[in-house]
């Protein structure tokens, strides 16, 4: 009985320390990850956010689209300094200079990935610009709010610019 507790045991330790191992050095597929926000169909699972401009976009979302003093260019360069200064981010693929990038950022202690995918487009005003923004889970059903608690605190970087 002892011996089968144990076997039992070691079997959960070794299933735990694989998924632990795969899931922190899971490599980030630029052909799925790095999508255009403004183009990203909805998720089939509530743990995604998303905030833009609903005519240029299939997302729901449920803020009206903030708008930023400055070009679009200007804008994604001071978001790229603010959002590389988080813990645990990485830029996946993109650009400042294009305008559009996506994040990868890891949960603190379990390194689950994230995805964040931004672009920056050209307001109606000239000098103006708006962002379309896309926070998703690469694993499992529900956030628990993650990603709209990181859209809304990654803003926070480009307040000083919002008209």
């Amino acid at each position: 009985m002892r011996i089968m507790l144990l076997i039992i045991i070691i079997g959960i330790l070794a299933v735990s320390g694989f998924a632990a191992y795969y899931i922190r050095t899971i490599s980030h597929d630029v052909a799925v990850w790095h999508v255009d926000p403004t183009r990203a169909l909805p998720q089939p699972t509530p743990n995604g956010f998303y905030i833009g401009p609903p005519e240029q976009s299939a997302q729901p979302t449920m803020d009206d689209p903030i708008i930023y003093a400055g070009t679009p260019e200007i804008l994604a360069q001071a978001f790229d300094t603010y959002v590389m200064a988080q813990p645990l981010v990485k830029l996946v693929a993109g650009s400042p200079e294009e305008a559009w990038m996506t994040y990868v950022q890891r949960t603190e202690k379990l390194r689950i990935p994230d995805y964040v995918s931004v672009k920056f487009l050209p307001g109606e005003l000239e000098g103006t610009s708006t962002i379309s923004i896309f926070s998703r889970s690469r694993f499992g059903y529900s956030d628990m709010g993650v990603n709209e608690a990181r859209v809304r605190a990654w803003l926070v970087g480009l307040s000083s610019f919002e008209q």
